[in-house]
């Protein structure tokens, strides 16, 4: 069983790697955010050892102290220097998810339910669709890793002869979970990033009453030709109005002067 586990977590990273060499660049704020995270994880576990050690050499005969095999200790040694390794080296960034995903036996055989093994698991998907691991063949690969994640469960929960319910309850919410996130991986959800809108009073632009007015007319939609008819001038004189308030603002054109006020609530 260890052997077949052993080789299912080095599948999973191969296919991680090829990924990630066809993948899109991850970008900075979410290169930054995973080593950020890496570096976290890195220190929990070495924190975990550390106290631990400290704990059995002071208190030997404590019974109340859980007693961990060398073998878990180690494990738990590897998983710390490859979260370290994937905080310092952006392109082992991918080795963090795998890592959380082979997490997840080893912790669920100490309980079945554990919320720390739900969390990694969730942690985990959050970070594979952050490195657009999901971009191509995103169906599959996220019913991959929660099939992976319920049959960690049912194996570990049959080998430990945890009762029915226990082993049962955890693939459910899983399963639910998977329904949950069925529109994220599809496509159909989108997520917009609404950035606040400053006010500003058009006396703060140090325009001319009637740049002002003209600015107003064009923010509102209104045509040169609009504008022209509405003040009783030419639309030549329009225009070349326009091309000072071009030049005040620092753009070329109209295109340009609507994009600069795009963030702005102008009022008098």
């Amino acid at each position: 069983m260890e052997q077949a586990y052993s080789q299912s977590i080095e599948h999973t990273a191969a296919a991680m790697r090829k990924e990630n060499k066809h993948a899109t660049p991850i970008d900075a704020s979410t290169m930054n955010l995973l080593q950020k995270s890496g570096f976290f994880f890195f220190s929990v576990a070495s924190l975990f050892l550390v106290l631990y050690s400290i704990i059995v050499i002071l208190l030997p005969d404590t019974a109340a102290i859980p007693r961990y095999p060398p073998e878990m200790l180690f494990l738990i040694g590897l998983f710390a220097i490859g979260f370290l390794l994937a905080s310092i080296i952006a392109e082992l960034v991918w080795l963090e998810p795998v890592l959380l995903l082979a997490f997840l036996p080893l912790h669920l055989s100490d309980h079945i339910t554990s919320m720390y093994s739900m969390c990694a698991f969730i942690i985990a998907i959050i970070e594979l669709y952050r490195i657009d691991y999901f971009k191509t063949g995103g169906l599959a690969k996220i019913f991959l890793c929660f099939a992976y994640y319920a049959l960690s469960i049912a194996l570990v929960g049959t080998a430990l002869r945890v009762f029915f319910v226990e082993i049962a309850m955890p693939i459910i919410f899983i399963f639910l979970f998977f329904l949950y996130l069925l529109p994220v991986f599809k496509g159909k959800w989108q997520i917009r990033i609404a950035r606040p809108r400053q006010t500003i009073h058009y006396k703060e632009l140090n325009l001319t009453d009637r740049e002002t007015d003209y600015l107003k007319e064009c923010l509102h939609g209104a045509a040169f030709k609009e504008i022209a008819a509405h003040h009783h001038v030419s639309e030549s004189t329009v225009r070349n109005t326009f091309a000072h308030i071009y030049h005040k603002f620092s753009v070329t054109d109209k295109a340009e002067l609507l994009s600069k006020f795009a963030d702005f609530d102008i009022i008098d």
